[in-house]
């Protein structure tokens, strides 16, 4: 069975991070701080401060899936949350809702430094989530594996080394067949590279 994938390129992340943007300032909601749900959240973060207008961006680390996932398979937090965020709205910023796991650990991390308001927004929304955020840009019915551009490198290696591709010409086939992923001589070949 092919595992279904998306490749989003840095246009794609620019305009869902715009439409995410959109929908909050829409909403009425004002965060007056952003906290990043690193690694993955780290640049859909930046580019919603930059759309909101907002000054505070902080961090919270986490470690769940693929390389660094943890050997529970259980979200925590490797580098907690070190701002003053008592009394402000923030808005919590990731990458992707996909169990909902790693949104709901840093939430309850969040509202122990006594915010006024938290609110969750993604780029991407998998209905498998057990977290439904308060914002999302894209909503998936079914369950696909995304590939963002901030990522790509990594990603396409795991891909590559689950189909067992060894050649440029093994690994194109391979990521096309198996997982639905259109990419580039040059991309793969960058990927190689580093195996």
């Amino acid at each position: 069975m092919k595992l279904k994938c998306i490749l989003y390129t840095w246009d794609d992340i620019q305009r869902l991070c715009r439409r995410l943007s959109e929908k909050i300032k829409e909403s009425g909601y004002r965060p007056d701080a952003i906290i990043a749900i690193a690694r993955g959240g780290w640049v859909p973060a930046r580019i919603v401060c930059d759309y909101l207008d907002i000054k505070e961006l902080y961090s919270v680390k986490t470690e769940h899936w693929g390389v660094v996932a943890t050997t529970t398979g259980e979200a925590r937090i490797t580098q907690p949350l070190n701002a003053n965020i008592e009394g402000k709205k923030v808005l919590i910023v990731d990458d992707v809702a996909d169990t909902g796991d790693t949104i709901k650990v840093v939430s309850e991390h969040v509202k122990e430094f006594s915010p006024a308001d938290v609110k969750v927004a993604v780029v991407d929304y998998k209905k498998t989530s057990k977290f439904v955020p308060d914002f999302y840009a894209a909503e998936m019915d079914s369950w696909r594996w995304i590939v963002y551009p901030w990522s790509i490198k990594e990603e396409l290696r795991e891909l590559i080394n689950k189909a067992g591709a060894k050649t440029i010409e093994e690994a194109i086939k391979a990521l096309k067949e198996e997982f639905d992923v259109d990419v580039s001589e040059e991309i793969v070949r960058d990927v190689l590279s580093d195996c």
